[in-house]
């Protein structure tokens, strides 16, 4: 518990001051608890897969994944690089989705980077999928 793993592409720090990444966000999938636990395994490793061989409409947008292994809510981000290209951006989320295998009705969330630097707790997602 309390752990990040982070596998990004090289040359890419997983920090939002990245300047490989800093004009990016990231699309958030929120684990439910109800989920059996080898299910936040499974969805890790299909999105390590899915980036490893470039299986997403933009390979060249994304910048890297964490999974965030926590007490009350476990979490799995992907990080792009273009936060402003809504049709690449949107495009990349549904994929995601389906790279976790989740259902039309579980949603996920486009946080841009500097949304989240200068509101902090107060930025909203800026698309969802």
């Amino acid at each position: 518990m309390g752990t990040d793993f982070h596998l990004f592409k090289e040359g890419i720090e997983p920090k939002w001051e990245d300047a490989k990444c800093a004009k990016g966000g990231k699309w958030t999938y929120f684990f439910p608890k109800s989920k059996e636990p080898g299910a936040l395994d499974d969805c890790w490793l299909s999105l390590l897969l899915a980036m490893i061989g470039e299986q997403f409409c933009e390979p060249s947008e994304i910048c890297g994944a964490v999974v965030s292994v926590r007490q009350k809510q476990h979490r799995v981000a992907l990080w792009t690089k273009t936060a402003s290209d809504e049709a690449d951006q949107m495009a990349i989320g549904r994929h995601f989705k389906t790279v976790l295998g989740l259902a039309d009705n579980e949603k996920i969330g486009y946080m841009v980077h500097d949304d989240a630097i200068r509101l902090e707790r107060r930025a909203k997602d800026r698309y969802t999928v």
